[in-house]
Protein backbone atom coordinates (compact mmCIF):
# COMPACT_ATOMS: atom_id res chain seq x y z
CA UNK A 1 0.00 0.00 0.00
CA UNK A 2 1.36 3.47 -0.96
CA UNK A 3 1.57 5.77 1.45
CA UNK A 4 -1.04 8.29 -0.31
CA UNK A 5 -3.45 5.32 -0.40
CA UNK A 6 -3.21 4.69 3.47
CA UNK A 7 -3.54 8.73 3.53
CA UNK A 8 -6.74 8.54 1.87
CA UNK A 9 -8.53 5.70 4.44
CA UNK A 10 -6.96 7.50 7.30
CA UNK A 11 -8.68 11.03 5.99
CA UNK A 12 -11.68 8.93 5.28
CA UNK A 13 -11.38 7.67 8.71
CA UNK A 14 -11.04 11.32 10.38
CA UNK A 15 -13.53 12.94 8.54
CA UNK A 16 -16.14 9.96 9.90
CA UNK A 17 -14.69 10.50 13.39
CA UNK A 18 -15.53 14.33 12.83
CA UNK A 19 -18.90 13.95 11.41
CA UNK A 20 -19.99 11.47 14.37
CA UNK A 21 -17.77 14.12 16.87
CA UNK A 22 -20.69 16.68 15.52
CA UNK A 23 -23.43 14.66 15.48
CA UNK A 24 -23.48 13.38 18.76
CA UNK A 25 -20.86 15.71 20.50
CA UNK A 26 -21.83 17.97 23.35
CA UNK A 27 -24.43 20.47 22.85
CA UNK A 28 -23.14 23.17 24.69
CA UNK A 29 -23.56 26.66 23.55
CA UNK A 30 -20.65 27.31 20.74
CA UNK A 31 -19.68 23.61 20.02
CA UNK A 32 -21.01 23.83 16.39
CA UNK A 33 -18.15 26.25 15.44
CA UNK A 34 -15.92 23.94 17.20
CA UNK A 35 -17.25 21.15 15.68
CA UNK A 36 -16.91 22.57 12.12
CA UNK A 37 -13.84 23.25 12.90
CA UNK A 38 -12.77 20.16 13.23
CA UNK A 39 -13.93 18.99 9.47
CA UNK A 40 -11.50 21.67 8.99
CA UNK A 41 -8.47 20.31 10.43
CA UNK A 42 -9.05 16.97 8.11
CA UNK A 43 -9.51 19.49 5.25
CA UNK A 44 -6.57 21.17 5.47
CA UNK A 45 -4.60 17.70 5.97
CA UNK A 46 -6.24 16.34 3.03
CA UNK A 47 -4.99 19.26 0.99
CA UNK A 48 -1.37 18.74 1.87
CA UNK A 49 -1.23 15.00 1.77
CA UNK A 50 -3.08 13.54 -0.80
CA UNK A 51 -2.16 13.74 -4.63
CA UNK A 52 -4.41 15.22 -6.95
CA UNK A 53 -7.18 12.58 -7.85
CA UNK A 54 -7.30 11.02 -4.61
CA UNK A 55 -7.62 14.32 -3.26
CA UNK A 56 -11.06 15.35 -6.08
CA UNK A 57 -11.95 11.54 -4.93
CA UNK A 58 -11.87 12.57 -1.08
CA UNK A 59 -13.31 15.41 -1.32
CA UNK A 60 -16.53 14.65 -3.48
CA UNK A 61 -16.33 11.63 -1.31
CA UNK A 62 -16.29 13.15 1.81
CA UNK A 63 -18.24 16.34 0.42
CA UNK A 64 -21.25 14.91 -0.78
CA UNK A 65 -21.69 12.41 2.17
CA UNK A 66 -21.65 15.59 4.98
CA UNK A 67 -24.12 16.92 2.21
CA UNK A 68 -26.86 13.81 2.65
CA UNK A 69 -26.08 13.71 6.14
CA UNK A 70 -26.96 17.40 6.89
CA UNK A 71 -30.11 17.54 5.00
CA UNK A 72 -27.87 20.20 3.01
CA UNK A 73 -28.38 21.05 -0.61
CA UNK A 74 -26.54 18.17 -2.57
CA UNK A 75 -22.76 20.20 -3.56
CA UNK A 76 -23.02 22.49 -0.75
CA UNK A 77 -20.65 20.66 1.48
CA UNK A 78 -18.70 19.61 -1.61
CA UNK A 79 -18.16 22.61 -2.94
CA UNK A 80 -16.78 24.48 0.60
CA UNK A 81 -13.99 21.49 1.11
CA UNK A 82 -13.36 21.54 -2.44
CA UNK A 83 -12.62 25.26 -2.49
CA UNK A 84 -10.72 25.05 0.49
CA UNK A 85 -8.86 21.99 -0.26
CA UNK A 86 -7.83 24.17 -3.67
CA UNK A 87 -6.35 26.98 -1.14
CA UNK A 88 -4.65 24.84 0.95
CA UNK A 89 -3.46 22.90 -2.03
CA UNK A 90 -2.28 26.18 -3.92
CA UNK A 91 0.13 27.08 -1.01
CA UNK A 92 1.24 23.50 -0.01
CA UNK A 93 4.87 24.47 -0.65
CA UNK A 94 4.55 27.17 1.79
CA UNK A 95 2.99 24.95 4.40
CA UNK A 96 5.18 22.31 4.04
CA UNK A 97 8.19 24.52 4.89
CA UNK A 98 6.49 26.65 7.31
CA UNK A 99 7.59 26.28 11.31
CA UNK A 100 4.66 24.25 13.79
CA UNK A 101 3.77 28.34 14.89
CA UNK A 102 3.53 29.26 10.99
CA UNK A 103 1.52 26.28 10.03
CA UNK A 104 -0.91 26.73 13.01
CA UNK A 105 -1.75 30.55 11.90
CA UNK A 106 -2.49 29.60 8.69
CA UNK A 107 -4.68 26.67 10.11
CA UNK A 108 -6.53 28.84 12.05
CA UNK A 109 -7.01 31.48 8.69
CA UNK A 110 -8.57 28.66 6.74
CA UNK A 111 -10.71 27.19 9.41
CA UNK A 112 -11.94 30.67 9.16
CA UNK A 113 -11.99 30.74 5.34
CA UNK A 114 -13.85 27.40 5.83
CA UNK A 115 -16.63 28.75 8.41
CA UNK A 116 -17.16 31.44 5.97
CA UNK A 117 -17.70 29.87 2.88
CA UNK A 118 -19.98 27.32 5.07
CA UNK A 119 -21.69 29.87 6.45
CA UNK A 120 -22.80 32.19 3.21
CA UNK A 121 -23.73 28.94 0.89
CA UNK A 122 -25.88 28.04 4.34
CA UNK A 123 -27.33 31.58 3.87
CA UNK A 124 -28.12 31.35 -0.01
CA UNK A 125 -29.43 27.93 0.67
CA UNK A 126 -31.96 28.93 2.92
CA UNK A 127 -32.56 32.58 1.18
CA UNK A 128 -31.52 34.38 4.38
CA UNK A 129 -28.99 36.93 3.77
CA UNK A 130 -27.57 38.02 7.49
CA UNK A 131 -24.21 39.15 5.83
CA UNK A 132 -21.63 40.11 7.51
CA UNK A 133 -22.69 37.30 10.41
CA UNK A 134 -20.56 38.63 13.96
CA UNK A 135 -17.38 37.31 13.72
CA UNK A 136 -18.15 35.45 17.36
CA UNK A 137 -15.98 34.53 20.52
CA UNK A 138 -16.64 30.98 19.31
CA UNK A 139 -15.14 31.00 16.05
CA UNK A 140 -12.02 32.49 17.24
CA UNK A 141 -11.78 29.59 19.58
CA UNK A 142 -12.54 27.34 17.04
CA UNK A 143 -10.15 28.46 14.95
CA UNK A 144 -7.08 28.94 17.63
CA UNK A 145 -8.22 25.06 18.61
CA UNK A 146 -8.51 23.95 14.18
CA UNK A 147 -4.79 25.64 14.51
CA UNK A 148 -3.49 22.99 17.39
CA UNK A 149 -5.50 20.04 16.07
CA UNK A 150 -4.53 20.47 12.45
CA UNK A 151 -0.43 20.69 13.05
CA UNK A 152 -0.88 18.12 15.58
CA UNK A 153 -3.07 15.81 13.08
CA UNK A 154 -0.34 16.48 10.83
CA UNK A 155 2.38 15.10 12.94
CA UNK A 156 0.41 12.42 13.91
CA UNK A 157 -0.24 11.55 9.73
CA UNK A 158 3.57 12.10 9.20
CA UNK A 159 4.89 9.55 12.12
CA UNK A 160 2.24 6.82 10.92
CA UNK A 161 3.54 7.00 7.24
CA UNK A 162 7.20 6.88 8.06
CA UNK A 163 8.44 3.14 8.09
CA UNK A 164 9.47 1.97 11.48
CA UNK A 165 13.09 1.20 12.57
CA UNK A 166 12.09 -2.69 13.07
CA UNK A 167 10.37 -2.45 9.57
CA UNK A 168 13.00 -1.27 8.18
CA UNK A 169 15.42 -3.77 9.70
CA UNK A 170 13.06 -7.00 9.11
CA UNK A 171 12.98 -5.83 5.32
CA UNK A 172 17.06 -5.83 5.01
CA UNK A 173 17.20 -9.52 6.57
Amino acid sequence: MSPGEGSFWKLLALAAAAWIFRAVGPELYGTAALTTQLLAAVVIQAGLLLPPVRLACWTFLVGFSWDLLTFSALGHHAMVIGLTVMLVRSQRGWWLGASAGEQAAGSVLVAVIYFGLDRFLHLLEIRSWEWPFALSVNLVVAGLVNGIVSVGLGWWLERQSEPSARRVSRRLR
